[in-house]
């Protein structure tokens, strides 16, 4: 037995928290002090405190023009649209600040700041303006002067105009670039430091798991329970090691009744299986004793739903279940009594809505059972005889309401049963069946179930011929 000294969490605990915790703290004061650096420079220069100020200076002279009602005297405007530039010129505190004027008409009226200053009045004729587009109250991002700018737009009314405080925009966010320069830079030195501390780590850390699982591997591999692990450290994967070779050593022991208990088990669910499916043929003969036919039937009738699955490229598992669940489609007749149900000749109205209570009785029979087949067979029961338009019964359910094993069985159980000798007619030939089926398209049946049983129609046929040969 290994005794355990040094463990694997403590050893683990130690070498790596340590460098976590540097690492971390590290990060985060130089974060701070990054973000305090640059923050401050970013904060006082957003352009809506300037664009604010401009605006409530502007309006302010402009109430006192109103208010002397001197506001139509064109001089007394001039002088306020001078003022307006005197103080805008006031307010920019670098040279890629620029403050831009256009009027109603988006012309512009003058340029304060990083370009050179224009207005409306001065300008050469043969000099086309910039062009800014149209500007937008609110915030503004988008190129001026082949610059991209960012910045505040607001109207002032008593000129009908509208002005822009801009930046630069990669010098209003050169701050906050700088912040992330920072933070990446510590984070890939972080991220190396860990990284080289890992790797001499787990040099060290994983050479005894990846003994355990190499031995695990090739025990999967080759079966040979004589192999064990060979234990290098008295810690937790030694320990884990020491109760591997036990176990494995417990299942050399015991692997022969295993594999016998396993062989008992799969002959057990084979055995249970074949007793289901001969349940389900049981009780599918059982109404069809009652009703003059014979087991043939049962057998035609999973053959030819088994068939129809098939060519709808349903899986293997669906195909054995519908061939199974399919005996039980008439089980419901055991509830019929004789006088209708042997009767020769052709069927009253009341005696006909009695015959039609045979897929309910089938589906309370069948239904609740936790039998995969029993209840699939429920289903079928209780809709082969509903029709595509919706006036076959017991519910009248139409198109694909109608559960898809129920529409096929409906139709291969017509096909069975045209081409079978019945006391009250004669057998159909398979070409007068088909011819049936095909005008029923789209009115009892499926109309692609119709398409595919006459595509492949010698495959149905063979298998209900298959009856003159026994």
């Amino acid at each position: 037995m290994v005794r355990k000294t040094i463990g694997l969490r403590t050893r683990l605990y130690t070498m790596i928290l340590p460098l976590v915790l540097v690492v971390v703290l590290l990060s985060g004061v130089l974060s701070v002090l990054a973000s305090r650096a640059a923050l401050t420079p970013v904060a006082t220069r957003l352009m809506a405190y300037k664009a604010e100020q401009l605006r409530d200076y502007t309006l302010s002279e402009w109430e006192t023009v109103e208010s002397l009602e001197l506001d139509d005297d064109e001089a007394i405007r001039l002088a306020a649209q001078e003022s307006f530039r005197s103080y805008a010129t006031s307010i920019i505190r670098s040279d890629t600040e620029l403050i831009a004027v256009v009027d109603h008409t988006d012309r512009v009226v003058m340029q304060i700041g990083a370009a050179e200053s224009i207005d409306a009045q001065s300008m050469d004729e043969n000099r086309e303006p910039p062009d800014y587009g149209e500007l937008e109250v609110g915030w503004l991002s988008e190129k001026f002067l082949g610059r991209s700018r960012v910045g505040v737009v607001f109207s002032l009314e008593p000129f009908r105009w509208k002005v822009a405080v801009t930046e630069r925009e990669e010098v209003f966010f050169s701050d906050a670039q700088e912040i992330v320069r920072t933070h990446i830079a510590i984070s890939l030195a972080a991220l190396l430091a860990v990284s080289l501390f890992v790797w001499l780590f787990l040099g060290f850390l994983i050479r005894p798991v990846e003994r355990l699982t190499r031995t695990v591997l090739q025990i999967t591999r080759t079966q040979d329970l004589s192999q064990r692990v060979a234990i290098e450290y008295a810690d937790e994967v030694g320990l884990l090691g020491d109760a591997f070779n036990g176990m494995v050593e417990s299942l050399q022991s015991n692997y022969a009744q295993l594999e016998q208990t396993m062989i008992a088990e799969q002959d057990a669910r084979r055995l249970a299986i074949d007793r289901e499916e001969e349940t389900l043929l049981l009780l599918g003969r059982a109404s069809e004793f009652r009703d003059q036919e014979t087991g043939q039937h049962l057998a035609r009738i999973g053959a030819l739903s088994e068939l129809m699955f098939r060519l709808l490229g349903k899986s293997e598992e669906e195909m054995l279940m519908i061939r199974r669940a399919s005996a039980l489609h008439d089980v419901g007749k055991i509830g019929i009594s004789d006088s209708v149900l042997l009767k020769p000749g052709k069927l009253t109205d009341e005696e006909f809505d009695l015959m039609k209570r045979h897929t309910t009785i089938g589906f309370q029979l069948l239904d609740g059972s936790h039998s995969d087949y029993l209840q699939k067979g429920a289903d079928i029961a209780l809709t082969h005889h509903e029709k595509w338009n919706g006036r076959g019964y017991p519910a009248g359910l139409a198109g694909d309401e109608i559960p898809l094993e129920g529409r096929v069985v409906g139709i291969v159980d017509v096909f069975d049963a045209l081409t079978s000798e019945r006391p009250y007619k004669r057998a159909w030939s398979s070409d007068e069946a088909r011819e049936l089926i095909q005008r029923e398209r789209d009115e009892h049946f499926d109309p692609n179930l119709v398409d595919v049983f006459c595509e492949n129609f010698d495959q149905f046929r063979a298998i209900v011929e298959e009856r003159e040969t026994r």
